[in-house]
């Protein structure tokens, strides 16, 4: 297993590679989309990296060489309150994307922690993101034909972030824009197709990648549960923040038995209300984890990961349901609950 770590050209930060130029394939289909869930609010003043790096997994040194940056934001406990993607603007201006689900509950946690710091929390109402991916869960980055799109990007001013995303090619590139623009007209001459709402989500969940308060309830879920540490959100060696013990801890003492992956429903022409974290049991009754979110009949699943594996089906509690737990492709290959075996990247 290997991350793709090629990086899209970027307003405002310098000295970025440029990609190659690589032609579209006939054969590919890559799609663009409006994410209605996801927002920005920008982050500003003389305090605002320390300020950061006192509160997110992640190091945000490491977002002056990289164009935008995964993290979490974890209560005193240790546990996920938010996911968010970072992007930086200037020495003293960030912009965060998150989902707009809870956006007034991470706002009171941000100026909660802000005490006396020179740091300015603003709201963006006029943003807006849009991603760009391959239709299948391939490598999207090796096929997008990146000059050309950062040829259109650059032609208008309303676009204020573009970049590969931060924890795994398969997820596409990640688009920033004022709310008046039409990104997909701006890019019309890359042959993308405009698609609704959903299929990008689908995509996530065939990856078995969650993102918002939907695939990651705060207050209720740990890091490592999350694939966190696989998918390059948190530092081990950067100071302290709010919740790293219980981080540390995980990394070097306890075991991570279950996370977060891909579940496929059987198929059926429609599927009733389940109750939320709805128990996945094995053939001898046993529970091997909780159903988190599903659309249609993809979904994640917090598992046990290697029980699944030696379990002969998998249904879900108080309905004659059947499931398949597909381990994700982009994980390493010898990932073990086992702390003395577990491979970071």
């Amino acid at each position: 297993m290997y991350f793709l770590r090629s990086f899209l050209k970027c307003k405002y930060i310098p000295n970025i590679r440029k990609p190659s130029k690589i032609n579209f394939s006939t054969q590919d289909v890559f799609h663009i989309e409006h994410l209605n869930r996801r927002t920005v609010l920008k982050l500003s003043g003389s305090d605002t990296t320390n300020y950061l790096q006192s509160l997110i997994t992640n190091d945000v040194k490491t977002v002056d060489a990289e164009p935008s940056l995964y993290s979490l934001l974890l209560n005193p406990k240790g546990r996920v309150l938010y996911d968010l993607i970072l992007y930086k603007v200037s020495s003293a201006e960030y912009l965060v994307e998150y989902d707009s689900t809870g956006e007034d509950y991470l706002h009171r946690h941000l100026l909660m922690y802000r005490l006396r710091k020179q740091v300015k929390i603003e709201p963006l109402k006029d943003m807006s993101v849009w991603v760009i991916y391959k239709q299948d869960n391939n490598e999207t980055n090796k096929d997008l034909n990146m000059q050309v799109l950062s040829n259109d990007l650059d032609k208008t001013d309303k676009i204020v972030k573009y970049t590969n995303d931060p924890r795994i090619s398969n997820l596409g590139i990640r688009i920033i824009s004022k709310s008046d623009v039409n990104v997909h007209q701006s890019l019309r001459h890359s042959g993308l197709n405009l698609i609704g709402e959903g299929s990008y989500q689908l995509l996530r969940y065939k990856l078995g990648i969650g993102e918002g308060v939907l695939d990651h309830p705060p207050g209720n879920c740990l890091p490592f549960e999350t694939n966190v540490d696989l998918l390059n959100g948190v530092s081990f060696t950067k100071g302290c923040y709010i919740g790293q013990e219980m981080t540390a801890k995980s990394n070097f003492v306890l075991s991570v038995r279950k996370r977060l992956m891909p579940i496929i429903l059987e198929d059926m022409n429609s599927y009733p209300i389940f109750p939320p974290e709805c128990n996945i049991l094995n053939e001898k009754k046993r529970k091997v984890g909780r159903l988190r979110s599903h659309l249609g009949r993809y979904g994640l699943g917090l598992l046990k990961y290697e029980d699944c594996a030696k379990s002969e089906f998998l249904q879900l509690e108080k309905f004659d349901i059947k499931l398949k737990a597909i381990r994700p492709s982009w994980w390493p290959s010898n990932l073990r609950s086992d702390k003395n075996e577990h491979l970071f990247l």
